[in-house]
């Protein structure tokens, strides 16, 4: 086994863009696929489908809610923002064909139509305290509307990439004078550190953290309690899911691990309780705390507890943690 990339080593340029992201503003890739919803009837359809209520959601306002199976596990985690002709959602690039299947297959009769909008513009993150002060005094006073870039109007949609609070920026591919202009001044910020704000922050990562196998619950409270309501009426999947709420807990949690030498992602875990207390996730190098994991934990483990690697002879130990790692 060997440790990613992201963890082989933390260097002084990866804690200089560290603090940077920290204190000022830095640029992250972007990797989700965008999708652009429109039809009369979108925000009740969707509201058929998604694990959170609609009902609250406004124009300039965001929400984040799962596309679920009917058994409850999760199809895409997905970010919505509430333009006022359109809904704009955002999705693991992984999980597209998923999601535009779920519009091909349940929109019937509805006024519902979905579109790709990924390759029509280019997008940056801005990702930072200062990410605000960089786009400007037009900055929608909500979580997406236009924007002005110097002579180039754009999209702005509020994302939190990092836990420090940011921007993703949409430009027209054929008027790109402002995108050059973002990324000359904002430098990007290296795979080590991103991945340390991102687990600090428990932000889970598709694929790694967070796949179809997955319920919502099982991505610990702080995702849940973003992601999904319970007092809302009929969605794909609720029945699981509010079988498990009643129930009270899941059998499995994502957490966080601190420990004193990196974990390796895909490394079992041990407990004194379980032999097979769960998988390691994702590892990076925190500034703040050291090295970090999150780790899929059978629920006989709680924070506070230790778990531990046994690799090469030697016990790895780690103390268990709620997500996130670090508060807001």
């Amino acid at each position: 086994m060997r440790v990613n990339e992201a963890v082989r080593g933390f260097t002084e340029a990866d804690a200089a863009g560290y603090r940077l992201a920290v204190e000022r503003c830095v640029r992250v890739p972007v990797d989700d696929a965008f999708l652009r919803v429109t039809g009369d009837d979108r925000k009740g359809w969707l509201q058929g489908q998604a694990s959170n209520d609609l009902r609250q959601i406004r124009e300039g306002g965001s929400l984040r809610f799962c596309f679920c199976q009917p058994t409850g596990q999760i199809v895409a985690p997905a970010k919505l923002w509430a333009m006022p002709d359109a809904f704009y959602l955002a999705v693991p690039r992984a999980t597209l064909p998923a999601v535009l299947n779920r519009f091909e297959t349940m929109v019937v009769m509805e006024d519902v139509a979905v579109e790709d909008v990924s390759g029509s513009h280019r997008r940056i993150s801005l990702q930072g305290p200062a990410a605000a002060e960089l786009l400007g005094a037009n900055l929608p006073p909500l979580d997406c509307g236009e924007v002005a870039i110097g002579e180039t109007r754009a999209l702005a949609f509020r994302a939190n990439r990092t836990g420090l609070g940011g921007w993703d920026v949409w430009f027209p591919t054929d008027r790109p004078a402002g995108f050059l202009k973002l990324e000359r001044k904002v430098p990007p910020l290296s795979p080590a550190p991103l991945e340390a704000l991102r687990l600090e922050a428990g932000i889970p990562t598709w694929g790694r953290d967070v796949a179809a196998t997955i319920l919502p619950p099982e991505m610990g409270p702080a995702f849940e309690q973003r992601h999904v309501s319970y007092t809302k009426g009929c969605y794909t999947g609720q029945e699981v899911l509010m079988r498990i709420h009643a129930r009270g807990h899941t059998n499995r949690t994502w957490r966080g691990l601190v420990t004193d030498e990196p974990l390796i992602p895909g490394e079992k875990l041990a407990h004194p309780e379980r032999p097979d207390a769960g998988e390691v996730t994702s590892v990076a190098f925190s500034p703040e705390l050291g090295w970090i994991a999150g780790a899929m934990l059978r629920n006989v483990v709680q924070p506070g507890q230790k778990v531990w690697a046994d690799r090469d002879g030697r016990r790895l130990r780690a103390e268990v943690r709620e997500m996130p790692l670090l508060g807001p």
